[in-house]
């Protein structure tokens, strides 16, 4: 299937630039403006001799614009910067004009990582850690959960969001709109059908919640499109935040004839034939993306960060190597993923940053680097600010254990991983309905990046010191958060447009408190498998019965 028509941009301008890794693609684009002391003297020079000398009022510093590209489920090993056999040639380029992130770590599964990306919280309090929010669940982003459109967004940007959500899709509060994109063009879910864009048979792609039916044309061409109209349509005068989480290369696995042909070399065993078709689509689709940029004159005024939500996935064509394991595993690759960032200028081309960095992070960093606000007055923002490290090379702040975990594939099988220095600990639980058993592994990461030599018999009192960490963690999940599933419940049928299922705000009350009075007993009995209701309500509960035995002694025979 061919490239469609679209209206915004010269494609097979754009596409044959990318392919053929023209050198063009960048611009020797340049602000220039008068310092203040230049600036001065010329007024002086030119004013009367009797005036007051005229001082002009400092330039505010314009902010940088901000792109952030995801990829979904690429593997470790699959770009050119990591000697990979698939042509990324747009993706390198970010790699040599920017810095590689040596040690970039996100979630092992797909709305975990986006949770953190969007709110710098951690997935277990959200309840979004365990699973990815599938068709059938009703839950997602907490509303007026504080995120880095909101933030970006008061801070005078414009916000735009092309592509895969996975963050909720049933209820308006939890959809892009409502988190700070004032512009969102793509579909809410995953695993969404690359050509005829539908979701367990409904339909699922949309802008700003009305459906667009484009029956035909592959979702990665449509992204691109879509990022680079928002670049060509947007307020020249305003900064702009534009998140472009790409459908590629998760399943189902489909990609145009032409591109499949182009590497007909490889085998279609696991899909690794088509896996790389998607992966190059992708890489085609950033190449028109920082082509629109190079056009505009915006490179040098705009951070480009790019990494994927997770690791590959065997199964459907990826390659880790060399790193053990793969997507929903709590080994290194299922979660240290291919990560660059790039802003000319301020950051060093061709640059490496070593330190370990967090999907976490990314909220708090961009947002230090733009000098944007957050609002966290609760103080639940659990990533940090990594900007100072990456921007000037200061010390990289010290930082507790990076947690992980999966519920995915097998439901009741949880991969679990706690990195604390070098010290990593894997616990790979098996639930069974009479008996749970625990594999626990340990390795020292900077000896042992591969994960090959299990080193928990030498060293038990990190194990269980560890393993401790690990407890403490999930004991902050939700009760009612996700746990695994692959299918829907026998009650549950989809709907036929997933835009025009979402229930409008009006419809909803502004928030939700538990109505049942759950006694302390309860609470603690439960609180090893996650939080049942939070203290508060447990206290506002306890005054409550209070009150009323308190009424009961006064009517008491």
């Amino acid at each position: 299937m061919g490239r469609p028509d679209f209206p915004f941009f010269d494609c097979d301008h754009h596409c044959e630039r990318a392919r053929t890794g023209d050198a063009t693609l960048g611009n020797d684009f340049m602000n220039h403006a008068l310092s203040r002391s230049l600036l001065l003297a010329a007024l002086v020079i030119a004013a009367p001799a009797v005036t007051q000398p005229v001082w002009a009022a400092p330039e505010t510093p314009r902010r940088p614009n901000v792109v952030i590209l995801l990829a979904d489920d690429l593997g470790f090993a699959d770009v050119g910067f990591r000697g990979g056999v698939i042509e990324t040639p747009a993706i390198d380029r970010l790699a040599a004009e920017g810095v590689i992130l040596e040690r970039f770590y996100t979630a092992p599964i797909c709305s975990p990582t986006r949770a953190a990306l969007l709110t710098g919280r951690d997935p277990m309090e959200l309840g979004i850690a365990y699973d990815q929010i599938h068709p059938w669940y009703n839950g997602g982003l907490p509303p007026g959960a504080e995120s880095l459109a909101k933030a970006f967004q008061r801070a005078g940007y414009q916000t735009a969001l092309v592509g895969k959500w996975h963050l909720g899709h049933t209820q308006a509060h939890q959809t892009p709109n409502a988190h700070g994109f004032e512009h969102f063009h793509g579909h809410l879910h995953t695993n969404t059908d690359y050509f005829l864009h539908e979701r367990e048979g409904g339909h699922d792609l949309q802008e700003n919640g009305r459906s667009v039916d484009a029956t035909g044309r592959y979702l990665t061409h449509i992204q691109a499109e879509e990022a680079v109209r928002f670049l060509e349509e947007r307020d020249p005068e305003k900064p702009f935040l534009l998140y472009v989480p790409f459908t590629a290369p998760h399943s189902p696995m489909q990609a145009p004839e032409a591109t499949l042909a182009r590497y007909a070399h490889l085998p279609k065993k696991n899909y690794r034939r088509t896996y790389a078709a998607m992966v190059h689509e992708m890489d085609v689709a950033i190449a028109e993306i920082l082509a629109a940029l190079d056009e505009q004159g915006l490179a040098e005024d705009t951070i480009v960060l790019f990494f994927s939500d997770n690791g590959g996935f065997y199964a459907f064509g990826a390659d880790n190597a060399p790193l053990r394991g793969e997507k929903g595993q709590a080994f290194e690759g299922g979660i240290r993923v291919a990560a660059a960032i790039r802003w000319p200028g301020k950051l060093p081309a061709g640059g490496r940053f070593d330190a370990r960095m967090s999907v976490l992070d990314v909220f708090p960093t961009l947002a230090s680097a733009a000098a944007v606000e957050i609002e966290d007055d609760d103080g639940k923002i659990d990533g940090i600010d990594l900007w100072p490290a990456l921007g000037s090379g200061a010390p990289v702040p010290e930082r507790g254990p990076l947690f992980f975990a999966s519920e995915i594939p097998v439901p009741g099988l949880i991969q679990l991983g706690v990195i604390d220095g070098d010290w990593k600990l894997v616990q790979v639980v098996r639930e069974r309905q009479t008996e749970t058993q625990v594999r626990t592994l340990l390795f020292h990461l900077s000896e042992d990046e591969s994960e090959e030599h299990d080193v928990a018999a030498k060293h038990p009192e990190i194990v269980e010191r560890l393993a401790g960490e690990i407890r403490g963690w999930r004991s902050r999940h939700p009760m009612a958060g996700y746990r695994g599933t692959l299918v829907a419940h026998p009650g549950w049928v989809a709907p036929y447009d997933w835009a025009k299922a979402v229930t409008p705000g009006e419809l909803l009350q502004p928030s939700w408190e538990n109505e049942l009075p759950l006694p302390r007993a309860l609470v603690d009995a439960s609180k090893e498998r996650g939080i049942l209701i939070s203290e508060e309500a447990v206290q506002r509960i306890e005054a409550k019965l209070a009150r009323e035995r308190a009424g009961w002694e006064k009517v008491a025979p």
